[in-house]
């Protein structure tokens, strides 16, 4: 008869270890955490929420940041007592745990038309202090109107302008105008405004000037939107655009009222190369990492490969604190450094990387330590994470 042996229980000589959970005590030492893991800089997201929040505030126009780049609750209600109400979310599913958990003004990005998910919509809407919802064409406006006329609610309404992304947007001037008479048609439907997604900049400006044109691009698009509505005698109360990498030029056009940047609290690679006034320093979610092996000269393996940082081809995880190194590949547990110029690295040294973008690490962690002081001092829970409807 075999005996069953729980975890914890001796074998021979052999004690097996009881497992706990795995967040890390508040006051640990960063070098004390295990790796690989993803932790936050408290300081530099500190420093990265007051630039918006400065330069918004000299531009006259306000912010709502795009939760998807962070999933956490606790930092959504910190961007709203700062900036005041109002964050985007790309899903329904994230919506509602913003709303679950105190977030007061949400704006939801991604339209809803299923008869389930829009039931799902308006109890976020009655939920929420304030809420809205992105359509782009009748097809998305229709079955939203339907939904909430049966249920005897009043929904708002953002029609997503096509200012040069070509993926979901009508299109400038007066497609939207029609789109907006459509909507005004609907009682149970408010028209709020208007907003022009801008992630086509960074790839076609790479200079400041061609940012400069670029952007004033989108904010021609936006104006002829705005003059084209309110010609059919409809207010347009909100024009939102200006993402992380685009804000600081959005926030001089006089259209735009709101700013809708989401990876600016924390930075990243690809912003290290699409923003030229930030630097490492600036860039505030990292991997911690050790070196496992180094089976040549100049090769060098560290523990934190895709299941860690997320299958993203480029750019690379970047070094936070050397130039002698280079991340130059990854898979799914590891990741391959080129040492040949650096003459101090061997197995077991710590090594830190800033993340190649912060979506993906962000969506593969259910609790991110925010470190100061070489320390933990918070714990949040990524509560919004893995959602995908």
């Amino acid at each position: 008869m075999q005996t069953a042996i729980s975890v914890g229980s001796d074998v021979g000589s052999m004690s097996l270890p009881t497992f706990s959970d795995t967040r890390p005590a508040l006051g640990t030492p960063t070098d004390e955490l295990e790796t690989p893991t993803v932790v936050a800089d408290l300081d530099a997201i500190d420093r990265n929420l007051r630039d918006i929040a400065h330069l918004a505030d000299d531009a006259g126009v306000g912010v709502r940041p795009h939760t998807k780049a962070h999933k956490i609750p606790a930092l959504a209600r910190q961007q709203e007592d700062l900036y005041g109400p109002g964050v985007l979310c790309q899903k329904l599913s994230e919506a509602e745990v913003m709303v679950r958990t105190g977030v007061r003004d949400v704006m939801l990005v991604c339209p809803v038309v299923s008869g389930p998910k829009l039931e799902r919509l308006l109890w976020v809407a009655d939920h929420a202090d304030r809420f809205a919802t992105l359509v782009d064409c009748p097809g998305n406006v229709r079955p939203l109107a339907d939904v909430a006329a049966r249920q005897g609610t009043t929904v708002g309404v953002i029609i997503e302008v096509d200012v040069g992304v070509e993926r979901m947007g009508v299109a400038p001037g007066e497609g939207a105008s029609e789109l907006a008479t459509l909507i005004a048609e609907e009682p149970a439907l408010e028209f709020r405004g208007i907003l022009g997604h801008d992630s086509h900049v960074p790839a076609a400006g790479k200079t400041v000037g061609g940012y400069e044109r670029e952007c004033a691009g989108v904010a021609d698009k936006l104006e002829r939107t705005v003059e084209a509505i309110e010609a059919e005698g409809l207010p347009v109360e909100t024009v939102i655009s200006g993402a992380s990498s685009t804000a600081r030029y959005m926030a001089r056009e006089p259209i735009v009222t709101e700013l809708d940047p989401g990876r600016y609290v924390f930075n990243d690679a690809t912003l290290l190369a699409a923003r030229p006034e930030i630097d490492r320093e600036d860039c505030a979610l990292t991997v911690l990492t050790t070196v496992i092996s180094k089976p040549t000269r100049d090769r060098a393996i560290v523990d934190a490969g895709g299941k860690t940082l997320s299958y993203i081809a480029d750019p690379k995880p970047v070094p936070k604190y050397r130039d002698d190194i280079e991340f130059y590949r990854v898979s799914s547990e590891h990741g391959f450094l080129d040492v040949a110029d650096a003459s101090d690295v061997s197995v077991g040294d710590r090594l830190e990387f800033v993340v190649p973008n912060a979506y993906g690490p962000i969506n593969l962690h259910d609790t991110l330590p925010g470190i100061r002081d070489s320390r933990v001092e918070e714990v949040w829970n990524v509560s919004a994470r893995g959602k995908d409807t």
